[in-house]
């Protein structure tokens, strides 16, 4: 990019006119010391029922995500819920180490955030940067209702929305050929239709930075203009590892969407883009001490001991005070205690069948802090204690848990109770800064 590029991309950052764009390549896995596509290790996971079955594909295209997920339907008995939950099941297991792309994607100062991925990087990424984020998704099987108040987006509390679907309702996810192309005629006929609110935010004036696009890819083009972008735009995008475009592809795009492509590596841009730009990490200001509020079913209180003394070093250091309704003597009044809920930073539900089966927990204390963590004034955090259908209730079931693949405390899939307390304190801390 000369220097006038750099200029004028400096001031749309500054002008907020600047739309976040996270292609399929960037969510990404680590094997070994090398970190691999989760679009492409989810394929060749895929794969493997392919071979047990002796259902017949070109291994060739082994990582090839779209191929393989149709291909994965001719397995006899195979339902497309089969396919949704696999995949729940392999982001979930998949998801905990999360690439340190994100964490400067975060820094950047943009409002709208466009992830073609179902996956939560980036919404883990804002929050580890201290930002709050609104998430959403599209669903190209049928209209979803979405209430965004486009004035309350901001550089501080930006917009995530997931294109290609949610794990939160798999059936939105865009997996197979078949599912590509319904997705790709269904915006481009507006049937659903992406939300105005956000397609409002694509006009001439705006700039579209694009990182993690096989721009090879067919569909990405008819993408692009559903999204209605167009040569007035800029548009920058750089180079990809392990995915060099032709120069018949980089020309069409130039000339049909003023594509500027950079010839760095995404890591090595974003390096540079701080530089430019003037980003830089927020610097540590003083200490302030947050107040995390534990909401349990008294049966429930062995995990509330649990988790307590896990965090005794936390309280230790002054960086959280603990509060819960037996802390109040037996004489507070419920207003008081109500009054401390409303003014806490964090929540932390511990839940179980219990919990859910509390109608004062699971109701009235639940809705207040729906109520503050909708208003920005507070964030909440489930911690699954026991196996229970947490994700049945419609404001739970939109939240971030600690830690956040969710597996209960009580799973043989921790080593020990203490293997959960110290990951959910790990995870705490860092949603803390």
């Amino acid at each position: 990019m000369n220097n006038l590029q750099w200029i004028k991309l400096k001031r749309d950052f500054e002008e907020v006119r600047c739309i976040l764009m996270i292609g399929p390549k960037l969510a990404r896995v680590r094997k070994g010391n090398e970190w691999s596509p989760m679009v492409e290790e989810l394929s060749k996971y895929l794969s493997e029922f392919l071979d047990q079955e002796g259902v017949e594909y070109d291994e060739r295209s082994k990582d090839n995500l779209p191929y393989i997920s149709q291909k994965f339907l001719n397995i006899k008995g195979a339902r497309r819920v089969d396919l949704e939950d696999l995949t729940k099941d392999f982001y979930e297991s998949n998801t905990p180490e999360m690439p340190e792309v994100y964490n400067l994607l975060a820094m950047l100062p943009v409002s709208i955030i466009i992830n073609v991925n179902p996956d939560n990087f980036i919404q883990k990424a804002l929050r580890e940067q201290g930002k709050q984020c609104m998430s959403l998704h599209y669903n190209f099987r049928r209209e979803t209702v979405n209430s965004i108040d486009i004035e309350k987006i901001s550089v501080e509390n930006p917009l995530v929305y997931n294109l290609f679907g949610s794990l939160d309702e798999t059936e939105s996810i865009v997996l197979t050929e078949e599912d590509q192309l319904e997705f790709i005629r269904n915006v481009v006929k507006d049937d659903p239709r992406i939300p105005e609110e956000i397609l409002g935010q694509f006009d001439h004036r705006k700039t579209y930075l694009f990182f993690g696009f096989d721009l090879e890819n067919w569909q990405f083009r008819l993408l692009l203009d559903g999204l209605k972008l167009r040569e007035e735009n800029t548009t920058v995008s750089p180079r990809l590892k392990r995915y060099p475009l032709s120069e018949m592809t980089k020309s069409f795009y130039e000339e049909r969407f003023n594509f500027q492509f950079v010839d760095k590596e995404i890591d090595d841009f974003l390096d540079e883009l701080q530089n430019k730009i003037g980003i830089a990490e927020k610097e540590d200001g003083p200490k302030v001490t947050q107040k995390v509020f534990l909401i349990y079913d008294e049966k429930d209180d062995e995990f509330r001991i649990g988790l307590e003394n896990s965090l005794s070093q936390l309280q230790s250091n002054k960086d959280i005070v603990i509060l819960y309704w037996q802390k109040f003597t037996a004489g507070t009044e419920e207003d008081e205690i109500l009054k401390n809920l409303e003014n806490a930073n964090i929540i932390l539900p511990i839940l179980s069948p219990n919990f859910l089966a509390d109608t004062d927990l699971n109701g009235h204390i639940l809705e207040i802090a729906e109520k503050q963590h909708n208003e920005g004034k507070l964030k909440v955090y489930p911690v699954v204690a026991r196996p229970c259908d947490w994700r049945e209730n419609d404001f739970l079931k939109k939240l971030e848990p600690i830690p956040d693949n969710a597996i209960p405390i009580t799973s043989s899939n921790w080593n020990t109770r203490d293997d959960a307390y110290f990951e959910i304190v790990s995870q705490l801390k860092k949603r803390l800064k």
